[in-house]
């Protein structure tokens, strides 16, 4: 398979070394298909659902849930007297 243009950085460097503008299509980077934007906006939807999951997950999974919520009063009680001498 051979590539779109065979002689792109030639006749690039040719314009340039002749002082001639060079054409735009000798000097995109990209190539035709899905655009950039698209790309972007998808990878960032996916990272922040995978984040969202993992802390959901590790919420659920911190070992407070099988507690009952007056075991839970009961040490936040015994944290907040204050010792006397």
């Amino acid at each position: 398979m051979q590539p779109v243009e065979a002689h792109r950085h030639n006749k690039a460097a040719d314009a340039v070394h002749e002082g001639r503008p060079v054409e735009a299509r000798f000097v995109r980077g990209g190539g035709k298909g899905r655009s950039l934007m698209t790309i972007l906006v998808i990878s960032t939807l996916v990272t922040a659902l995978l984040l969202i999951g993992m802390l959901v997950f590790w919420n659920v999974m911190d070992g407070d849930a099988d507690r009952s919520a007056r075991e839970k009063a009961a040490d936040s009680a015994a944290f907040s007297q204050t010792v006397t001498p």
